[in-house]
């Protein structure tokens, strides 16, 4: 069965996929995914992470983050474990913050949780709220 975090991971790779024939002029300039959770230490880890393993299995120009609203200091050993057992690890070994300008500077921003205006600066945020809570069931999520 495959994973919501790899289906969404897909679909954002997916989209951003541009035709082989699209001249390197028409790709954007920044090429970074910013995956946002509440802690930065659950969904926007397991996100970033499939997305990047996607993205790399595709040959995709493109490298996905992981930020916090309101940060943890260290991510759960479940998501550890899971993400280990799914052949990837967290991309941070401390949740790191989300920064108005690191919002503004992706080419796209996608969040779990509610994102203040004052963290999320003059980025557009795409919410994705359906995903269940990873920590109670990391192959639900």
């Amino acid at each position: 069965m495959i994973r919501r975090f790899t289906l969404l991971a897909l679909g954002i790779a997916l989209q951003l996929t541009t035709p082989a024939q699209a001249e390197e002029a028409a790709l954007p300039a920044n090429k970074t995914i910013l995956f946002v959770c509440l802690h930065g230490s659950v969904k926007s880890q397991m996100a970033a992470a499939h997305f990047n393993r996607i993205g790399r299995e595709r040959g995709l120009p493109y490298t996905a983050i992981s930020r916090g609203v309101d940060v943890d200091t260290s991510i759960p050993t479940r998501i550890r474990d899971g993400l280990n057992l799914d052949g990837l690890a967290p991309l941070d070994d401390v949740p790191q913050a989300l920064t108005p300008s690191e919002a503004a500077g992706a080419i796209k921003v996608i969040a779990f949780d509610a994102v203040p205006d004052d963290k999320r600066g003059v980025a557009e945020v795409s919410y994705w709220s359906d995903v269940p809570p990873a920590t109670k069931d990391y192959s639900a999520a």
